[in-house]
């Protein structure tokens, strides 16, 4: 029984210490489908932090909206998600820049 104690001591110490630097780590956290199709840009991480929690890329890339149309997307979009009015307006300036209107 000590052995035992001692291995599920240990996993779960392992366990509490991995979880920690993942909690620290940004890349640990889920990233949005398909955010390799994004072009690069300014914006791009906030957009894919911020808008990738409820949203896969191909959301983004199929939208055909000028830029008053992604800003009042992205303000609607605002008033359900976490960030801040920094990220809000970085992710508004990237998609108008990245996926202009057809």
């Amino acid at each position: 029984m000590s052995k035992l104690k001692c291995v599920l001591g240990f996993s779960a110490s392992f366990l509490a210490a991995t979880l920690a630097a993942a909690a620290q780590t940004p890349s640990a956290l889920p990233a949005m489908v398909g955010a390799a199709q994004l072009p690069p840009g300014e914006g791009r991480d906030a957009t894919i932090r911020v808008c990738g929690t409820c949203h896969d890329a191909g959301t983004l890339m199929s939208q055909d909206l000028d830029a008053e149309g992604w800003k009042q997307t992205v303000e609607e979009m605002a008033r359900m998600s976490d960030g801040t009015d920094d990220d809000f307006a970085a992710i508004a300036a990237y998609l108008t820049k990245a996926f202009p209107a057809k």
